[in-house]
């Protein structure tokens, strides 16, 4: 089924190799220099808990709205944490997907259009800006490639070549695509075109087979969906209103020429990433004459085909190629027809969101890949045959795709030295190295556990947490609010904190030792300290004896009233949690009066979460009052604990254990 003249199988060999290896380099090479946030997180502790043994995962981590998503992604993730259950393993084995995608997409088109045209598109592919990003850490919707990939080849097979079975692959892949990224459900309708299209061909057996494959692999999300209905049922109102626009191409063509890759530097870093790189227009321009150029050509063959079938007999029956070596005509009506799903695949979800009612993001277009190069590497090797200037046409191609590569490792190179507001996450092996740095200060000092203090408490909200949340998974750790708490346990700990915590002085003035592990710079560093146990400072006023609350929490004393200029204030309680906690969560109310007792501000802040409480806890809370000083003193704070959502005030016990008031009066001299 080839179209050109004969190329050495040496040299293609070579060719795929090279090409291939490059492939490999760019997206398994420096896994360091790759971000893990929230979302990566959060998968990679789902596919952890499966791979160790926690059982058949039946969600996935939540959508931007709240809703589950499938659990394709984290079975799938699984894998290769059962051999090596570390962050790398997953993302190396994304790399790795992807570029086996590549090379069944070079088997592919090798097959319907030579192997020029195989070359040309994976080199493209291979050097794809966006194609490599998508490739090089753990998020679902990169794991699209290589099934979208079985999903376009089985296609072919089966409608343009009447391998009838091949039905049921491309239903398993369509619905192993839809389950790892709701982005793919842009293939579900071109699957009905073509269907529709090579109905004569279709055993329509097959279908019924490959619909039911599908649908099992969606059962066990289905009957969790099903259990919480409830959950389900509050969200479906959350989309938004439907718009049509032509966003959906420009996205498309921006994934597919790979611009606008300094996005990924944020607003803050991009232009100085701007400055250090070549100029890309017209490596743009190229591309994107290539793409629309093959895509006119596919249309055209297509249309073509009529005329193929009329000639197709009469040429078959002699047995015999048609002038000037050409591919006979049986060959060209099935590589005409292997177009079509390929023009299908590459316009198809551009057209899809053409109407939509959530942002799209560039990532929803994963699914055209790699489509719009099998269009342009067809395009090149057809108009580059036999010319004499065909030499330096494929050296401008190569020149381009050095380009590209250059401008992708200059990027990734920049984002690993340069902080990126806004943009690119910190790298993710300094994170680990703060990790490592924990473990081992944890080891050396025997310490009970490890405080992560950052932005949050919560992994399941609360970016920070979660990260460190999966990363200390083997190690005994909780997690503090650095910006409004301090904790300091009984026993000896270890801090693994971020910078610019608010209650880091806390901290520093009775850790015995520090470690920092510096981030990028402009971006502070994280720190790494030893806590002796029961290392809570002294209050600069203590309550002897201490305020007993319902909950059993003992308000120890607090601090001085220190004005911050720019109208504000910070006010601090020292207290002890309670030794048997409820699961419900508290607030701190702090009420600032005047001599009169008018109010003149107030700050109210979650408390430490009580699921966190051990005994022998001290916590230090820090609130932020809005207020400008120079009133006649004294002034007083009114300071309580209520239950949260309901509000239910949490009383003060008398030494008989009787409750007697909602709040303390505590006066302020200084």
């Amino acid at each position: 089924m080839r179209s050109e003249e004969p190329l050495s199988r040496r040299v293609e060999t070579l060719g795929i190799v090279v090409i291939l290896a490059a492939a490999a380099v760019l997206r398994l090479g420096w896994p360091g220099l790759t971000e893990f946030k929230a979302d990566e997180a959060r998968l990679l502790a789902l596919a952890l808990d499966m791979a160790q043994g926690g059982g058949l995962a039946v969600r996935g981590i939540s959508s931007s709205v709240g809703f589950p998503n499938f659990p394709m992604s984290v079975w799938i993730y699984a894998l290769p944490l059962v051999v090596w259950p570390h962050l790398y393993a997953a993302t190396l084995f994304t790399g790795l997907l992807n570029v086996l995608a590549m090379a069944a997409g070079y088997w592919f088109v090798r097959r319907y259009w030579g192997a020029k045209a195989a070359l040309a598109a994976t080199l493209l592919l291979a050097v794809s800006p966006w194609a490599i990003i998508y490739s090089r850490k753990i998020w679902a919707q990169n794991l699209l490639p290589l099934f979208v990939m079985g999903w376009g080849i089985s296609a072919a097979l089966a409608f343009v070549e009447r391998r009838g079975k091949f039905i049921l692959l491309h239903f398993l892949c369509l619905a192993i695509a839809v389950q790892a990224h709701l982005g793919a459900i842009a293939l579900v309708p071109i699957t009905a075109v073509y269907l529709f299209i090579f109905r004569r061909r279709v055993d329509w057996k097959w279908v019924g087979i490959g619909s039911l494959a599908a649908g099992a692999t969606a059962v066990p999300f289905l009957l969790y969906l099903w259990q919480n209905r409830g959950q389900a049922a509050s969200l479906s109102g959350t989309v938004s209103e439907s718009v049509i626009s032509l966003q959906s191409f420009q996205l498309t063509a921006t994934l597919s020429l790979g611009a606008n890759i300094h996005s990924l530097a944020g607003p803050e870093a991009f232009a100085a990433y701007l400055a250090q790189t070549p100029g890309m227009t017209a490596v743009y321009w190229l591309w994107a004459a290539l793409i629309l150029g093959g895509v006119g050509m596919l249309i055209y063959d297509w249309r073509s085909k009529k005329e193929i079938s009329t000639n197709q007999q009469r040429t078959e029956n002699r047995k015999q190629k048609t002038i000037n070596n050409q591919r006979p005509a049986s060959s060209a009506r099935v590589s005409a027809e292997a177009g079509v799903i390929v023009l299908l695949w590459l316009l198809g979800p551009a057209l899809f969101f053409v109407w939509h009612n959530t942002p799209l993001f560039l990532h929803y277009f994963i699914a055209s890949l790699p489509a719009q190069y099998v269009a342009a590497g067809l395009f090149a090797a057809r108009i580059l045959r036999g010319r004499g200037w065909a030499a330096w046409g494929w050296a401008g191609l190569g020149g381009t795709a050095v380009l590209q590569t250059w401008a992708f490792v200059s990027l990734l190179f920049f984002l690993g030295q340069t902080a990126t507001p806004g943009g690119f996450g910190a790298p993710v092996e300094r994170q680990l190295a703060a990790v490592e740095q924990a473990k081992t200060t944890l080891a050396e000092t025997n310490a009970a556990e490890i405080l992560v203090v950052g932005a949050g408490e919560s992994p399941r909200v609360d970016e920070f947490p979660a990260v460190y949340d999966v990363l200390l998974r083997d190690v005994p750790h909780r997690f503090v609010d650095g910006s409004r708490s301090a904790l300091f346990p009984a026993q000896p700990s270890v801090i693994l904190l971020a910078d610019g915590m608010a209650t880091m002085d806390l901290y520093a003035k009775t850790a015995v030792s520090h470690t920092e592990i510096p981030l990028r710079p402009g971006e502070g560093s994280l720190h790494i300290m030893a806590l002796p146990g029961s290392a809570a400072p002294t209050p600069d006023t203590i309550f002897d004896p201490p305020y007993l609350l319902a909950n059993w929490v003992n308000l120890l004393g607090h601090d001085a009233l220190q004005t911050m200029g720019e109208g504000t204030a910070v006010w601090q309680i020292h207290w002890r949690t309670g030794d048997n906690p409820d699961p419900a969560s508290y607030q701190f109310f702090n009420h600032l009066l005047d001599h009169q007792g008018q109010r003149l501000t107030q700050a109210d802040a979650a408390a430490f979460s009580p699921a966190q409480w051990r005994a022998g806890d001290v916590v230090v809370s820090r609130f932020v009052l809005e207020w400008e000083d120079g009133g006649e003193r004294p002034y007083a704070i009114h300071t309580g604990m209520y239950r949260y959502p309901s509000l239910e005030p949490i009383p003060f016990l008398d030494v008989a254990g009787n409750p007697y008031a909602e709040y303390e009066a505590i006066k302020i001299e200084d």
